[in-house]
């Protein structure tokens, strides 16, 4: 679809007035029943083949011709001409006189050909084009704001872009990334007191967050506590139109400290379960793999043959969750998979997933399932 523009022409004013009335001259004459009379300049049919009427226009320079086109664009993206369904035609008519005049008279006619084709049949409304015509206006409205109307003309013109999107079913990747780069909230500088003292608040709490040592779990619980609290003052006190600032209080969560990645880690019906430490005594030529996590003590159990590498070379497998030990599921689809990729002795890694079930026929199923373990 032909995104519809606005035009900055470059000619002198002369030729503007004398190509105005012209342009409005030819259109009416194109349009309005003549009886027989001839009309000097080139004919043509409308762009879609949707009228058997014959246009005449102006044998012109194309430099000209190029004026006349924006003299077109212009009025068809004026608010002016978009008050009834009535006007909209005249104006497209216009546009469609001008758009021929310049394929009769320029050499380079695709973009031309392009735009009749796309603003279609002039006889009625072309919800598209209205769409079109309403990204531009929103857009120009928003460059002429002022201070009070600048965040409201700017969530009109996200809404033009969204709804030409909907209407034309085009422009989607454009319209969104447009969106993404638009900041419609106020961005000046704060001058409510409340507001100031507690992005100050806010700044002073964060640098006490960053020295906190994260291995002193009291220090680094109270930093972070905090600095959550800090954060939801200011939003109460200054608003968070982007949710830039409940987005860093969610990922503070309960201020707990990080878990490294524990040497068997996976996710449990989309649950992420660490087992922060692994013991792997062997036994003759076996390792006897157990990974706990401390927190709760829970459990993955395996054996794997030293130097053993390759797909489903562990064994015995058995998860403890809560007290309940689950067992591969090994036969049916899906069954439970897994790999060696290292296994020299000092280093076992791997992976695995799939369905494991309790004793009672419960299945919970395992996915990213990563062994790290240092020997």
């Amino acid at each position: 679809m032909f995104a519809l523009e606005v035009y900055k022409p470059t000619f002198s004013m002369k030729k503007i007035s004398y190509y105005l009335p012209l342009l409005l001259l030819f259109t009416a004459l194109a349009f309005v029943s003549c009886d027989d009379e001839q009309l000097e300049g080139e004919f043509f049919t409308t762009g879609n083949g949707s009228t058997s009427e014959d246009i005449a226009v102006p044998v012109v320079p194309c430099e000209d011709a190029e004026l006349i086109v924006s003299l077109g664009r212009t009025g068809f993206t004026n608010t002016n001409n978009i008050a009834g369904n009535a006007t909209v035609v005249e104006a497209c008519q216009i546009l469609e006189v001008a758009l021929l005049t310049a394929i009769a008279n320029c050499d380079d006619t695709a973009e031309f050909q392009q735009l009749l084709d796309t603003i279609g049949d002039c006889t009625e409304s072309n919800p598209c084009v209205q769409a079109q015509i309403a990204v531009v206006q929103a857009d120009i409205a928003r460059d002429d704001a002022t201070d009070e109307t600048e965040e409201a003309l700017c969530l009109a013109y996200i809404a033009a872009l969204e709804n030409r999107t909907a209407i034309c079913n085009d422009f989607g990747d454009q319209a969104a990334s447009v969106i993404n780069f638009l900041s419609c909230a106020d961005d000046t500088e704060p001058t409510d007191p409340e507001c100031i003292a507690a992005q100050e608040n806010t700044a002073e709490a964060l640098e006490v967050f960053n020295m906190a040592d994260i291995t002193d779990e009291e220090a680094y619980t109270e930093a972070c506590g905090d600095y959550s609290m800090a954060l939801q003052e200011q939003i109460i006190a200054c608003g968070d139109a982007d949710g830039s600032l409940q987005a860093i209080v969610d990922e503070l969560g309960d201020c707990s400290i990080p878990e490294d990645d524990g040497p068997v880690r996976m996710t449990i019906d989309e649950e992420f379960k660490n087992f922060n430490v692994a013991e792997a005594p062997i036994n003759g030529s076996t390792f006897e793999v157990t990974a706990t996590d401390i927190d709760v003590n829970d459990t993955f159990q395996f054996t794997v043959v030293l130097l053993q590498t390759g797909e489903n070379v562990i064994q015995n497998v058995v998860l403890t969750i809560d007290g309940v030990t689950f067992t591969p599921v090994l036969s049916g689809n899906p069954q439970f998979v897994n790999e060696i990729t290292q296994n020299d002795g000092t280093v076992i890694t791997g992976t695995f997933s799939g369905p494991m079930m309790n004793a009672d026929g419960d299945i919970i199923t395992i996915t990213g399932g990563i062994i790290d373990i240092q020997v």
